[in-house]
């Protein structure tokens, strides 16, 4: 598990992250039962990365919160990137136990400052520090052709917004997420990357609400994945 700020220019103490996932780690409960779904691919991949020798099935999620001086954290919010709600919850539980107890203060000069915390799998363990491992699993990889989802030959269509369109300006916007097996974007997993203004944020996601891809494959069958994919909205001239 990391933790980092979601500012890049902020900066947390040296031993918050320890602290914090040592505290996270008393409250975890991994769940009995994860079924899992995602693949994503392991290399050589080609030059585009869009097909890989194989793939494995994944496993984690991503939260944000904001950490605050006294060690309380406020507006939880949990990506469920590989489709699995059981390990979201756990998640979201620990994370919220972890507020209640106060444990981990800040400690900074700001009062508060805004989290993102990767529950990510590894595919060399024994290359984690101790103090960032959450729990042990094993997870299948399969030694077949993966080709990862693709978008429709029409594209996307995010309407570039009248707002923005009057005022002149433009923006760039990356926005992660889970394709499923029927080539749909599965709500849950949805998380914002990178962008600037909200008008165009709200275009690419109701966009991408009404695309269907082209899903991921693993050998011959279709599978969900993960992706990350950037809208560029240039001003009309």
């Amino acid at each position: 598990m990391s933790v980092t700020p979601l500012d890049s220019a902020a900066k947390l103490p040296r031993d918050f992250e320890g602290m914090f996932v040592e505290e996270f780690r008393s409250h975890f409960k991994a769940p009995t039962h994860l079924p899992l779904s995602v693949v994503v691919g392991f290399p050589p991949c080609d030059s585009l990365g869009a097909r890989c020798a194989g793939g494995f099935l994944n496993v984690g999620a991503i939260a944000y919160a904001t950490a605050h001086n006294d060690g309380k954290l406020s507006d939880i919010h949990i990506v469920d990137a590989a489709l699995t709600p059981s390990l979201a919850d756990s998640v979201a539980a620990a994370l919220r136990a972890l507020s209640n107890t106060a444990s981990v203060p800040f400690g900074g000069d700001a009062e508060s400052v805004p989290l993102v915390m990767e529950l990510t799998a590894e595919e060399y363990p024994d290359s984690v520090p101790p103090e960032r491992r959450v729990f042990k699993a094993k997870v299948p990889r399969y030694n077949v052709p993966f080709r990862y989802a693709t978008m429709p030959a029409a594209g996307v269509d995010a309407a570039f917004p009248f707002t923005a369109r009057l005022a002149g300006v433009g923006d760039s916007v990356t926005i992660a997420f889970t394709v499923d097996a029927n080539g749909m974007i599965a709500p849950e997993s949805l998380e914002l990357v990178r962008a600037t203004y909200r008008d165009f944020v709200s275009s690419v996601l109701d966009a991408l609400g009404k695309t269907r891809y082209h899903p991921a494959y693993l050998g011959d069958c279709p599978v969900a994945t993960r992706m990350k994919q950037r809208f560029l909205f240039k001003v009309p001239d």
